[in-house]
């Protein structure tokens, strides 16, 4: 599992990162004002001046935390605070005798962090600021005579620093975030892939069972549920284990095996696919139970010969065609023999016709037309036709309708069925009137012979 990700660095948070640097670099320079050296002075020095510049700073940290809400864009924000803060730090370098201090150092830090958090131009705009300071306190201190060759080239030096800090910052911020956000597609691909390779995983028809080279399960379908009641992740199973034993005994070979097991009085079979990848060794079983394999099989034969039949049927149709044209040869014959043996050649012929259509029949898969069927006079309609067919069941086949309805069904197969139905009936009757019939209570359709 993917460990959750964490929140992206969005401008809010980033202003809110930034002042708290402020905070914290605030407080330790108050804590360095109470701490004294060997001679006895401030680690920090400026006296009064230092507690004014450190409450100014203090509010101005305060009102950068209240403008985070406000309306102005967070980009001017976070380049009017890191400008503030580079005056600031500047101010206290002047209050403690200038770049000769040391304090210019902390320069560094501001521009690293707004070097991280923005882009490429303004990482090098902010040092640029911090160039323009530096260089125009140093001219009001050489203008008063307060400054000397030697901390001009510290100013230019400490400049040139700032430059260096921030574009390495930027580029260190900008791989950063290139392998954030890298890192967050390719999660978000793995975690896709997984739901995939869960779904293909489910939809197998097989029992599959992921098992490491000690025979921990470590994937399974729902099928292998079936054969193990309580499977899960992480447990050993004493079923299979000495399946993958025998597998490393071998010296974990990469074919493909065949498999067969009594599990908890299943015969399972399948195949074992070993997983090889550098030192990860383990194996996935595909099985299944015999007794289910054989019905399949079964299932398999009785489709083939079906269609097997249909097809025969349908190859028999031809030469029966020509049989069926003794009527022909009945009208030329004067022999009344001859007439009698052309009788019972088409008869026989109609008879195997009659056999080949059921058989089509039941191989061919119509469409299903649903219609409204007033259920009188549809069976009405199918008695007459059925008695033009059968002259013999003239008179002798009545309808009986207790109550009428309409019925949603396909017309053509239940005029099938009930003809079927019809003829069954008439061939098993005593054929004498009234014997035969059909009777309608709203419930299905009854024969009644």
């Amino acid at each position: 599992m993917l460990p959750p990700s964490r929140l992206p660095l969005t401008p809010r948070n980033t202003l809110t990162f930034v002042n708290l640097f402020r905070s914290v670099m605030l407080g330790v320079l108050l804590a360095m004002s109470l701490l004294q050296d060997s001679e006895g002075l401030p680690l920090v020095d400026g006296g009064a001046l230092f507690h004014v510049w450190a409450l100014l700073y203090a509010l101005l940290i305060g009102g950068w935390f209240l403008l985070r809400e406000g309306k102005l864009a967070h980009g001017l924000q976070l380049s009017l605070a890191i400008a503030s803060d580079i005056v600031m730090i500047v101010l206290l370098m002047g209050l403690n005798g200038g770049v000769r201090s040391g304090y210019g150092m902390l320069l560094l830090p501001y521009l690293a962090v707004a070097g991280l958090l923005s882009s490429g131009r303004y990482a090098l705009f902010y040092a640029a600021i911090a160039t323009g300071v530096l260089f125009s306190f140093e001219g009001y201190q050489y203008s008063r005579g307060f400054s000397l060759s030697p901390d001009l080239f510290q100013t230019a030096l400490l400049s040139l620093v700032s430059f260096v800090t921030s574009g390495m910052t930027y580029q260190l911020g900008r791989a950063a975030r290139e392998s954030e956000e890298l890192a967050r597609r390719r999660g978000g691909e793995i975690a896709n892939l997984n739901q995939l390779n869960e779904l293909v995983l489910q939809s197998q028809r097989d029992a599959v069972c992921v098992l490491d080279e000690t025979g921990t399960v470590r994937q399974f379908n729902a099928q292998a549920s079936r054969y193990f009641p309580g499977l899960s992740r992480g447990v050993l199973l004493p079923e299979l284990a000495p399946l993958v034993e025998r597998w490393r005994q071998q010296g974990c070979p990469a074919g493909s095996q065949f498999i067969e097991r009594n599990v908890r009085g299943r015969q399972l079979g399948g195949r074992m696919v070993p997983i090889l990848s550098g030192d990860l060794r383990g194996v996935v079983l595909f099985f299944r139970d015999m007794a289910d394999m054989a019905e399949e099989a079964r299932r398999i034969k009785l489709a083939a010969l079906g269609r097997l039949t249909a097809n025969m049927a349908h190859e028999i149709r031809n030469p029966l065609s020509a049989i069926s044209h003794g009527d022909l040869l009945a009208e030329q014959a004067d022999d009344p023999v001859a007439q009698r043996l052309t009788r019972i050649v088409r008869d026989n012929a109609r008879r195997i016709n009659s056999m080949v259509e059921d058989v089509l029949v039941l191989g061919r898969r119509d469409r299903i037309k649903t219609e409204s069927l007033q259920l009188s006079s549809f069976l009405a309609e199918l008695v007459d036709h059925f008695g033009m067919a059968q002259p013999a069941t003239a008179g002798r086949i009545v309808t009986d309708f207790a109550t009428d309805g309409i019925i949603l069904f396909d017309r053509v197969h239940l005029a099938r069925i009930v003809t079927n139905l019809l003829a069954n009936g008439w061939r098993h009757s005593s054929r004498s009137p009234g014997r035969c019939g059909w009777k309608w209570r709203m419930a299905p359709i009854h024969s009644v012979c």
